[in-house]
């Protein structure tokens, strides 16, 4: 696949981010959310029209397992506890993760992301650009740089 044809290589905002068939599932931490996204419409209301937003998922929403939900769940936690920011407590108190602890953490994501898209059946994005990005697209490619692990052709 070429990446302006692989959605996992596109910014979530970027036109060519949306899979052909299917959903598009975000997985990132954010401060004490649970840590799964994708787009959804939301219905008109209040003198509003309908409108597609991209928000966070609920684990009945997304129809996963429980223990998976609870994985992703803690996942996510561990980086609120180690992550200093934003607040000026967890600044001065966050316990100091070594590097070491923090490959773990990204590796069982990388885990858990797999496990997502086998019980979803929806393609999954961890952390973008994790999996590498699309420099070539004018939509999201300026200034894009990969972040996780060499691909299997760059070795």
């Amino acid at each position: 696949m070429k990446p302006a044809d692989d959605p996992r290589l596109h910014a979530v905002y970027c036109p060519r981010s949306r899979p052909a068939t299917g959903r598009r599932l975000d997985m990132f931490p954010d401060y004490g959310a649970f840590p799964v996204w994708s787009w959804r419409m939301l219905p008109a209301r209040g003198g509003h029209p309908a409108r597609e937003v991209h928000g966070g998922m609920s684990p009945r929403s997304l129809g996963i397992s429980d223990e998976l939900a609870a994985a992703l769940d803690e996942w996510s936690r561990w980086q609120d506890r180690h992550q200093q920011g934003p607040d000026l407590w967890s600044i001065q108190n966050a316990p100091r993760a070594t590097d070491e602890e923090w490959a773990e953490w990204k590796s069982r994501g990388a885990q858990l992301a797999k496990q997502l898209a086998a019980e979803s059946g929806d393609l999954v994005v961890y952390m973008w650009p994790w999996e590498g990005c699309d420099p070539s697209c004018p939509h999201c490619g300026e200034g894009c740089t990969r972040n996780g692990p060499p691909a299997a052709d760059d070795a």
